[in-house]
């Protein structure tokens, strides 16, 4: 019963350094599940800042009910409208950043050589009866594997 009757006076503070403590475990974890139960303790800390009187069953439900709605409201959001990160569907797939752009050519033979692009070596193919001369500006038209296709580049 003294634990009771310690939640039943706790200032709003407490809530607020659990808040601080589960954000901070957040950011070691990186998960976006400790946020929401970190905003449901600010939430708490409100409650009682503005005077709303709990006690230790009815806290310990109110913050438990924020913490499920926040942890299922929050995740929703961020499966709708992303966490901000850039989404590349090129993962993985080197080659694919590569077209569109230019590369110079370092040898050719019969329809296959070497470009390079960024100061990397490529392997290359290029379309039939196509020819290139070492040096020359060509552009890549797709990708495949670590293959790139080219095309003579409009200068």
């Amino acid at each position: 019963m003294e634990f009771a009757g310690f939640m039943e006076s706790m200032t709003p503070w407490w809530w607020v350094a659990l808040a601080f403590l589960l954000g901070a475990l957040e950011m070691v974890s990186g998960t976006f599940v400790l946020i929401w139960l970190a905003l449901a303790a600010l939430c708490m800390a409100g409650f009682q800042a503005v005077g709303v009187d709990m006690s230790f069953a009815l806290q310990t439900g109110v913050f438990a009910f924020l913490s499920i709605v926040l942890t299922f409201g929050g995740r929703a959001l961020l499966d709708r409208f992303g966490d901000g990160a850039p989404q590349s569907d090129l993962l993985n797939q080197r080659g694919q950043h590569f077209v569109g752009r230019n590369g110079k050519v370092l040898d050719f033979a019969n329809g296959e050589g070497a470009i390079e692009i960024d100061g990397m070596r490529w392997r290359a193919r290029w379309p039939a009866g196509s020819s290139s001369e070492i040096g020359d500006s060509v552009r890549i038209t797709r990708a495949e594997g670590m293959t790139l296709y080219v095309s003579t580049a409009a200068n």
